[in-house]
């Protein structure tokens, strides 16, 4: 029985929210660049906008769409304003619901602070020195949160809504379209059109497309439209005005949606119309002609001479018959001799030099002696001196032009200036005489003209090239165009006219009254450019198509002038609006005719009055542009759902499976991005802001939707191109693509050829039985098939020898229709060879099966009509459908049926044996009752752990290792989630983790089985243990290709649940604040579980699961090296108190606290076993988290009475853990608090115990002397260590005897270091407080001084010995030896050291200090020095551990380096310039610290406004600092932020891959950050 009930599963499909995150800059992500989303059919989305926090576009950041927000009308140029939300600690979001289709625009705006050089190299430093006490008005970093921000914006992206078309009553899917092509003229009057309708809708088809049925121009092509605003007579009885005909087309396209459930789409011609319109007559315009168009009037000339040239060929004793490769090349060189040598188009290019020279010989003479001086600018005097030779021409040549520009309108039309080329040789020459003068400008000229003849030879060779070849395709070989066989002359032209001349009505005037002029009348004919771009514009004055021939011209058609806009062409504007108006409201839909070279401005404009009338209008094009980015702009802007794909471009059946592959839908068992679906809301402005639940998902990417045709109206056909049998498969083939599909009239019937549609004039074939014609019957199934399977969207296409298999399969219920095809391309083979399939779990039953062969040649002539070949449609017998099993298991196998030759089809139902049809919805539940009861131990173990802490605890496994990807980065489920939020949006299904999930079960068994070992300890682990086995024995039964996919969705559903079960348990309230915040959180949890080896009290019973933290993951994970004093203790307050872990804080401030001796707190814990006490900073860092407990826990105050059992009774001599005297006293916090400042103000002396090889095998006997002191007679600091150990966080001992560094310290940072005088300020304050309050047990470390007074005299001394001033006049006042001085503005990173050049060091641990002892410093000082770390210190993603100027400054930290270098060798640079994350944590919160100083103290000066200016630019930048760590965060194997990168955040494999203290101290950051925002919205309150 199963354990869990699974609820029953909801009708309706949830409200879906569909998320895009923006790139940093607000544009959108190149790889989702096309955003489709789902026709919005009876259940609206939303559309999601998402923008990290902190990224350059995270300031006053709007979105701006088109999407009509307020319910208004839509308007491409309208855009509506949404604003992101601001939360500080929150990605930006911005969302809508979407409940209209179309095509739609949005942009992002943003601000950004002018940019302010941060001083690296302290060139603001004299300036900020001069200031004084108001050094804070000129410091970059806080005059730049009150600069004033400069405005962005994004370029413009799209989305596209796909239609709701409605047939019948029920909603239509792009996908499950299935369209027939027909053209009206042959379909008879209107009123006999029904039985064609019967014979479509019983043929299958859902949609009818009608090529243009508007009156035709003179050629007769329905794509040559006389009069777009009326149809065409022959499709009417009688003679009928425009309007009626309109009325009559809306009823017959209603009665055939209505009574033949078929919608209907139609052809749209809008770049082109008939050469004899009627209105081109009164309206030139609307065309290039030679008068808006000057540019043409040398293509004009050379047309004209062409077509004279035709016509007086035996004038030239030139044969008029043109049959083969000689005759071309004669007409060629008549062409040469009668055509392009007396045209003299060269003057269309080179500068008239005879003209050249008169004008500048009459500028020359009308000039003065001085104009030179006037005229020629002193620059340009230098520049021509400074030339000679060819660069000197070549400037003159520049100059002499000028900025004129020059097309090819007019014969000379290219000039100089000649005044300034009279002015500029009169400078050249100095002097000289007016003949000298035009003697060189006429060598000059020569040079100016050199490229333009140039230019001309260049295009009279293209001239020639194209002529000839169209010669050639049109007239010579068996396949010649429409000319072939026929003479040239003045109808059948050498070749097709590129310009059309109109006759005017008479008395025909212009918009301003005037007569039409000549120019206005000759206008060019449109055409197509191979390999063209479509977004040019090739009649425009930037082409030089039409005068190079290279326009294949479509002679019948004049091309349409629009320009870019209404106003540029108004009556052509209107026009077309009023034809594309009459048919949005007939039909459902349009087909854009040669949409590559409509204009695209134009095309926008009437699709977007068309929507006014038809919101749900189904747009489909063919677009030849030969690149899939210029497709996708078409798409884009024009809102195309459909982009129509040809099969018949197939030239075998491998070609043709790749095609039904591109077109196919997903592969099966794809990962589905809704595996990535999550819980969420969506927030509904426009009602309130009322929350709808429902599940976010990411938008994936997607190409243009398909409409695959078998053969579309303009292809050859089967018979034609393949064989005749071909159109079976080839069509089967098709049926079985996940997109629309199309058809012409006549594939089925089998017409034998492309019927032309100029010249054809028999009509269709009136079909009583469409199912007996051609290939009628299989056609009907196949068609019905189609749309019957538009929701089984995973398809599978094998191909092998002749035949194509495709499978597709519901992605839910697994249903599926499985077809083979035998393709019939010429010289297939009766018996090509064909494995027959094994269908694995998966029982089949047979569909239908046809095999088409040739009929009776001697069949009947077609009577007149257009009918199809003979042929027999054989229906075929059952394949045979066998089970067997091998290794794999059960399958099933098809033996083809006898006959299965060319030209056959066999399509048999799947299902899977066993499967469960709920199994996606059985998956997706319970899984939150499953985790409901885990502790946060038992979620560390179901989430993480990595391999030494899994074997460490249970032993067995360790860390799954997936062969070809290696052992994942934990045992728990984020080791695979890791990896599966890659494979999920990208559907990688060739990834090595799902190549090994489809080779076995191995990895389910291994998840269940680590739950149940891990439950001994974790009981309330078997719920979840039990939920998986659940699950898992419903995947094994299903076939190994759909195992990654319910894998991926069993482990993201688990996974999701678990997250919610961690936030739930971390109650802080930062935690959920953001998705980066969250992450952050989760680190708690993956780094606190139990360990065996590692817990946090040696007497720990075993039964009891004790968490104890890591400092960091993999390599601090076990046995002594996993809990170290300081990590834990700086970590303490993000990781643990942030996050609401109190009573994890407390175990570990206690277990720490029991070993205190010497006045220490251990550097290692090693569980109390064997403590290490070689750190003078732990015990600080222990000392600010007892600080900080009482402060945020509940206890208060009174946890400082709580007992602490010592590990060593009298606090100095060693014990062994298991004896009587270990734990034997006690002492309270308050206690041990006391006796650590007092031991420190005695002074602390000890070496260590067990000293030696085998406590520490690289240090120096000298190193395990520990010595801690207090200079109370001058500083008050804490100050202690040597030059042969290192008591603080920079704890690298050299270990190279071959570099001669062994037992070397890097850095001792012996003296008073800095963070650690900071931690003892802050000790001391909080001490001194609770004196004052009576809260403490003494007040005084030692006799000779209080707290208090300890407290004061370390804030006295602070800034005179670790200031380093700016100016070296105040040296004296600050101790500072300028001779060791390497960096100035800043604070020394200790006091005293036995290297007095170690103190002046610049490194990041100032910002500790300044956190937890602020009063420390000077707030001047504080910000300028923060200014110097930000320039210097601040990496991408931590801070540089030593300044880049510092002679030892070694950024990339190698432990295996086995040089002898010793400043490298053994990773000795371990805190030499390797960037450490923890410290960047403190470093934000430090300039949090004092950049609100600055701000509370301006506000009441500068008001409100500049005040929530300046806040909301200090949270930017704060944020901005974050960015790289949340792109980290987010993509790292380990879910974590690493210790440490190498310079410049370069990877470093020797970090720790998730490290406590990075986590706890972003984690105190963001905390603080939170908390100042409430502050401030308080204050700004009050100050208001």
């Amino acid at each position: 029985m199963a354990r869990f009930a699974t609820p029953d599963q909801p009708n309706a499909p949830p409200f879906m929210i569909w998320n895009l995150d923006l790139n940093e800059d607000g544009t959108t992500p190149r790889e989702k660049s096309f955003i489709r989303l789902p026709s919005v059919h009876a259940h609206s989305c939303a559309i999601r906008f998402r923008l990290l926090i902190g990224s350059s576009a995270s300031i006053d950041t709007v979105l701006h769409t088109n999407y009509p927000l307020d319910g208004s009308e839509y308007e491409r140029t309208k855009f509506h304003a949404k604003r992101f939300n601001f939360n500080n600690q929150a990605e930006l979001i911005c969302e809508f619901r979407i409940q209209r289709p179309g095509p739609y625009q949005y942009y992002v705006s943003y601000k950004t602070l002018a940019d302010i050089d941060d001083d690296a190299a302290d060139i603001c430093d004299d300036v900020i020195a001069a200031a004084g006490a108001d050094a804070t008005t000129v410091i970059p970093a806080v005059e730049r949160i009150y600069r004033d921000f400069k405005q962005h914006r994004t370029p413009v992206s799209y989305f596209l809504v796909d239609p709701q078309l409605m047939l019948a009553g029920q909603h239509l899917p792009l996908d499950g379209i299935v369209l027939q092509s027909v053209n009206p003229k042959w379909m008879g009057p209107m009123n006999t059109w029904s039985p064609h309708f019967a014979s479509s809708h019983k043929t299958g088809y859902n949609m009818v497309h009608f090529i243009p049925m508007q009156q035709r121009g003179g050629s007769n092509s329905p794509y040559s439209l006389y009069n777009q605003l009326e149809l065409s007579d022959d499709l009417f009885d009688g003679d009928l005005p425009a309007a009626e005909k309109n009325a009559r087309l809306r009823e017959t396209l209603l009665e055939m949606t209505h009574r033949h459930r078929l919608l209907g789409i139609t052809d749209m011609v809008w770049n082109h119309t008939a050469f004899n319109s009627d209105w081109l007559a009164s309206h030139p315009e609307a065309g290039f002609n030679l008068e808006n168009s000057p540019h043409l009037r040398s293509a004009y000339e050379l047309d004209e001479a062409l077509s004279a040239f035709s016509s007086r060929l035996s004038d030239y004793d030139i044969d008029r018959m043109v049959g083969s490769a000689e005759d071309v090349e004669r007409l060629m060189r008549g062409v040469d001799d009668h055509v392009l040598k007396p045209l003299r188009l060269w003057e269309f290019y080179a500068i008239d030099v005879d003209e050249a020279l008169r004008q500048v010989g009459d500028a020359w003479d009308g000039a003065g002696d001085d104009s030179a001086d006037v005229v020629v600018s002193s620059k340009d005097k230098q520049d021509l001196d400074s030339l000679s030779g060819d660069a000197r021409n070549k400037w003159l040549c520049a100059y002499a032009i000028g900025d004129r520009s020059h097309t090819l309108s007019t014969r000379g039309g290219r000039t100089i200036d000649p005044q300034r080329t009279a002015a500029i040789l009169r400078t050249l020459l100095g002097g000289g005489t007016k003949k000298a003068a035009l003697e060189h400008l006429r060598s000059l000229l020569d040079l100016i003209n050199l490229p333009y003849y140039r230019e001309y030879d260049a295009d009279v060779a293209c001239i020639r090239k194209n002529i000839s070849e169209r010669v050639r395709y049109e007239r010579v070989g068996d396949k010649g165009g429409w000319k072939y066989g026929k003479p040239v002359d003045g109808h059948y032209r050498i070749v097709d006219p590129l310009f059309t001349t109109v006759t005017p009505p008479p008395r025909a005037t212009d918009a301003e009254g005037s007569q039409f002029s000549d120019d206005s009348l000759h206008l060019a004919n449109n055409g197509w450019i191979w390999g063209g771009n479509p977004l040019d514009n090739f009649a425009g004055p930037q082409s030089k198509a039409y005068l190079r021939r290279e326009v294949i011209v479509w002679g019948d058609c004049v091309k349409l002038n629009y320009g870019q806009q209404p106003a540029d062409n108004p009556w052509l504007w209107d026009h077309m609006r009023r034809y594309t108006l009459d048919m949005a409201r007939a039909f459902h839909g349009f087909r854009i005719d040669n949409c590559h070279s409509t204009p695209i401005e134009l095309a926008e404009y009437l699709l977007d009055e068309a929507r006014r009338v038809n919101p749900n209008l189904y747009v489909v094009a063919e677009l030849f542009t030969g690149s899939e980015d210029t497709d996708r702009i078409f798409v884009q802007r024009l809102g195309i759902n459909s982009l129509i794909r040809e099969a018949m471009q197939a030239w075998d059946a491998r070609e043709m499976s790749r095609l039904a592959h591109r077109f196919g839908g997903r592969p099966v068992g794809s990962l589905a991005v809704d595996c990535l679906g999550e819980p969420g809301f969506f927030t509904d402005d426009a009602h309130g802001g009322r929350r709808e639940h429902g599940v976010v998902a990411p938008l994936s990417a997607s190409l243009p939707h398909a409409m695959f045709f078998d053969c579309t109206h303009d292809n050859e056909t089967p018979a034609q191109k393949r064989t005749m049998q071909d159109a079976l498969p080839n069509t089967a083939i098709v049926a079985m693509t996940a997109c629309a599909t199309g058809s012409t009239r006549g594939y089925d019937e089998l017409y034998p050829r492309l019927l032309d549609v100029v010249h054809e004039q028999r009509r269709y074939a009136a079909i009583d039985d469409s199912l007996g014609a051609g290939i009628g019957r299989a056609k009907a199934r196949l068609n019905a098939l189609h749309s019957e399977v538009a929701d089984f969207q995973e398809v599978h296409v094998h191909h092998e020898s002749e035949y194509v298999t495709v499978h597709r399969m519901h992605p839910v219920t697994r249903e599926g229709v499985l077809m083979v095809a035998h393709c019939a391309f010429p010289g297939a083979s009766e018996h090509a060879p064909f494995a027959s399939p094994r269908l694995y779990g998966t029982a089949a039953r047979f569909d239908f099966a046809f095999r088409l062969h040739p009929g009776d040649p001697a069949s009947k002539g077609d009577g007149g009509v257009l009918r199809g070949l003979p042929c027999r449609l054989e229906k075929l017998d059952a394949p045979d459908i066998q089970s067997h099993s091998d290794g794999r298991g059960q399958y099933t196998e098809l033996q083809l049926p006898d006959g299965f030759g060319p030209g056959s089809i066999v399509v048999v139902r799947t299902t899977l044996v066993g499967f469960k049809p709920n199994l996606d919805w059985k998956i997706r539940t319970c899984a939150n009752e499953a985790v409901s009861g885990l502790s946060l131990g038992a979620l560390n173990v179901a989430l993480y752990r990595c391999d030494a802490e899994e074997r460490d605890t249970a032993g067995g496994d360790g860390a799954y290792d997936v062969p070809g990807l290696g052992p994942l980065a934990y045992c728990g489920l984020q080791g695979w989630y890791t990896h599966l939020r890659h494979i999920i949006p990208s559907n990688d299904l060739g990834h090595p983790l799902c190549s090994h999930l489809r080779q076995g079960t191995w990895a389910l068994d291994y998840t269940a089985r680590r739950l149940r070992n891990h439950a001994t300890l974790y009981a309330e682990l078997e719920p979840l243990a039990a939920w998986f086995e659940e699950r898992w024995d419903l995947v094994r039964s299903v076939p190994n290709f759909l195992v990654p996919r319910y894998f991926a969705l069993t482990v993201h559903t688990a996974y999701q649940a678990l997250v919610r079960r961690a936030l739930k348990l971390l109650p802080g309230p930062v935690v959920s604040s953001s998705r980066f915040t969250v992450q952050l959180a989760l680190t708690s949890v993956q780094l606190l579980g139990h360990v065996k080896s590692a817990g946090l009290d040696p007497l720990e019973k075993e039964e009891k699961a004790v968490c104890s933290m890591s400092a960091g993951l993999p390599h601090f994970s076990t046995h002594h090296m996993r809990c170290w004093g300081r990590d834990v203790f700086v970590a303490l307050d993000g990781l643990l108190l942030a996050t609401g872990r109190l009573s994890d804080a407390r175990a570990h401030i206690l277990a720490f606290g029991s070993t205190l001796k010497h006045g220490l707190i251990p550097n290692l814990l090693d569980s109390g076993r064997y403590p290490r006490y070689n750190a003078r900073d732990a015990t600080w860092y222990w000392l600010q988290a007892v600080q900080a407990y009482c402060g945020q826990s509940d206890e208060g105050l009174g946890f400082l009475q709580t007992p602490v059992a010592r590990r060593f009774p009298d606090g100095e001599t060693f014990v062994e853990w298991d004896s009587d005297e270990a734990f034997s006293r006690s002492s309270t916090v308050a206690e041990l608090v006391h006796e650590i400042m007092s031991r420190h103000a005695r002074g602390i002396e000890f070496r260590e115990w067990n000293a030696g090889p085998a406590l520490d095998s690289e240090m120096r006997d000298e190193g395990f002397a520990v010595a801690v002191g207090v200079d109370f007679d001058s500083t008050g600091f804490v100050s202690g260590g040597s030059s042969w150990n290192c008591g603080t966080w920079m704890d690298k001992m050299g270990s190279s005897e071959k570099a001669g560094i062994k037992g070397v310290p890097a850095t001792p940072r012996d003296g008073a270091a800095v963070e650690i005088v900071g931690l003892q300020k802050s000790a001391l304050r909080w001490i001194a407080g609770l004196v004052k309050a009576g809260r403490f047990p003494a007040d005084s470390p030692s006799s000779t001084i209080t707290y208090e007074e300890w407290d004061r005299l370390v804030q006295r001394q602070f800034e005179r010995h670790f200031w380093v001033p700016l100016d070296a006049a105040d040296d004296a006042a600050h101790s500072v030896n300028a001779a060791v001085v390497n960096r100035r503005g800043i604070y020394r990173d200790t006091s005293g050291a036995s290297a007095e050049w170690a103190d002046y060091q610049f490194r990041p641990n100032i910002a500790i200090a300044m956190v937890v002892a602020p009063e420390l410093f000077d707030t001047t000082h504080a910000l300028v020095c923060l200014g110097k770390m930000a320039a210097v210190l601040a990496g991408p993603l931590g801070m540089r551990t030593l300044d880049p100027a510092d002679m030892r400054y070694r950024p990339n930290y190698d432990n295996s380096d086995d040089s002898d270098d010793p400043l490298v060798a053994h990773g000795v640079n371990y805190h030499q310039g390797p960037e450490w994350l923890w410290p960047t944590g403190y470093f934000l919160r430090a300039q949090l610290v004092f950049l609100r100083k600055v701000v509370a103290n301006r506000s009441p000066a500068l008001g409100p406004d500049l005040t929530r200016h300046a806040l909301r630019t200090m949270f930017h930048n704060l944020h901005a600092t974050m960015v790289n760590l949340k792109h980290h965060i987010t993509n790292s194997a380990y879910a974590g932020l690493p210790e440490l990168t190498n310079k410049n955040g370069a990877y470093c494999r020797d970090s720790c891959e998730s490290q406590a203290w990075s986590s706890g101290c972003m984690l105190a950051a963001l905390h603080d950050m939170i908390q100042l925002e409430r502050d401030v919205h308080e204050a700004l309150a009050q100050l208001a």
